[in-house]
């Protein structure tokens, strides 16, 4: 096995181009230098320098290693750094990109600003999210599924070792701004589908769109090019959908306010009448209690609904 010890000593040699140089740096003989480096090679099976003159260079296999020796040490070097680190409490979530979720974190972050917390929050699509809570890197991931989609979905989470905590259902909708000719539509079926183009926040296999053209096979070939924009900026989604002629296909609000709020923008049409079938919720990992902020978080969010 290859030891720290051995790509320290490599790093040194490469830049020193030579073993007696590499030695007084080290604070070591040369004779062990030359001995640990040997022991290097044996390792991998090949030699890792040349020797010429009065000096050492890298093979060209053994500029490979060295590169890949030096990323390894720099993280090593990060991982010891935290030995001096404060005891700073973290909060790590990630979510879809969501102005609802935005402003429930900046609601947040300001009743606990005086605590000593470091929030992190990231815009991320399902996939995503599903890698980083499998990581470790969030501790929770908030996303939008579609009910069909759910089973693949389950069945990716199981894999990760992760689980899924349901916090509401709401509706599918199309939005458009009140200035798009197509808001006037009362109904999905008063829409010229030729006319339809769509800015969506990332694309991937959970998107609710993705569905969307699964559901209206008779409408493939009209809706295959529907989505124009992809993008992973809430912000821009939202100047977009403001000021050009495209709409978006997202969940419904998930509070009465926000509702309320871009009803004076916004002209939602329903894709599945009455029915809820998009699935929000948290992701997390399975069987592991959370910590003591993302508990406090995830309760947050929850009384917000």
């Amino acid at each position: 096995m290859i030891e720290i010890k051995q790509l320290q000593y490599l790093a040194v040699c490469a830049r020193r181009q030579s073993i007696s140089r590499a030695a007084e740096e080290l604070y070591t003989t040369q004779p062990n230098v030359s001995k640990v480096i040997k022991s290097l090679e044996e390792e991998l099976g090949f030699d890792l320098f040349v020797r010429q003159g009065q000096g050492i260079r890298l093979t060209r296999r053994g500029r490979r290693v060295y590169e890949y020796g030096c990323r390894i040490l720099e993280n090593v070097e990060g991982l010891l750094s935290f030995a001096g680190m404060d005891q700073v409490e973290e909060l790590r979530v990630s979510t879809n990109p969501s102005s609802w979720m935005a402003a429930r974190l900046t609601e947040f972050y300001t009743e606990n600003r005086d605590a000593d917390v470091c929030f992190y929050f990231m815009a991320a699509s399902v996939e995503d999210i599903i890698k980083r809570c499998a990581s470790g890197q969030d501790q929770l991931g908030f996303v939008h599924v579609m009910e069909p989609q759910m089973q693949l979905f389950q069945y990716r989470l199981g894999k990760n070792h992760l689980e899924y905590e349901e916090l509401k259902r709401v509706k599918a909708m199309l939005y458009f701004s009140r200035h798009n000719p197509l808001s006037k539509a009362r109904s999905l079926e008063e829409i010229p589908m030729e006319r339809l183009r769509l800015v969506q926040c990332y694309g991937g296999e959970f998107t609710l769109n993705h569905y969307w053209d699964l559901e209206n096979q008779e409408k493939e070939e009209l809706l295959e090019q529907k989505v124009s924009v992809v993008t992973n900026s809430d912000y821009l989604m939202n100047k977009l959908l403001r000021y050009t002629d495209l709409g978006n296909v997202s969940g419904d609000y998930l509070s009465g306010e926000m509702a309320e709020k871009s009803a004076e923008e916004y002209r939602g049409i329903s894709l599945y009448k009455d029915e809820t079938p998009v699935s929000f919720g948290y992701i997390k990992k399975k069987d592991e209690e959370l910590g003591e902020w993302a508990e406090k978080f995830a309760a947050f969010v929850r009384q917000r609904l």
